[in-house]
């Protein structure tokens, strides 16, 4: 893969033309599989709303690396779009305890655990993510 090829389709994706990302990472794909390129495929096909392809895509990323947080999350995030609350709370988790110390990882877990009807759902955020947690609920 040339890193002029990724860049192109990653480029693609970031300007929302999801589409020709999409066949530009397929085929890059096909040359050479990495994590990198499976979660992008992956992002874009969640992003059209094609859940479980977006998850065998996820699933295709740590197949190549087991522990990827990033692939982890994303997955969490493909499984709460689909309602499946309790394995995106899993793997949300597995993200988190795998080193992704990002912010999205609090408010998505905290948003599964508001689904899932836990108590205290809301512990370990910041005020600023508990508005955004409050803000995403309310709008559900």
């Amino acid at each position: 893969m040339s890193s002029n090829e990724f860049e192109e389709a990653y480029f693609e994706m970031k300007e929302g033309k999801l589409e020709t990302a999409l066949k530009k990472f397929l085929k890059i794909a096909e040359k050479e599989s990495s994590v990198e390129i499976w979660v992008n495929i992956g992002n874009i096909y969640r992003r059209m709303n094609y859940l479980a392809k977006a998850i065998e895509s996820y699933k295709k990323a740590l197949d190549l690396d087991p522990k990827n947080a990033i692939a982890l999350f994303n997955m969490g995030c493909a499984y709460y779009q689909m309602g499946k609350y309790f394995e995106a709370l899993s793997l949300v988790e597995k993200a988190e305890s795998s080193g992704l110390n990002d912010s999205r990882v609090k408010v998505v877990r905290a948003l599964c655990k508001i689904k899932l009807n836990f108590p205290n759902a809301l512990e370990d955020l910041s005020e600023d993510q508990k508005k955004i947690v409050k803000d995403l609920v309310s709008n559900d």
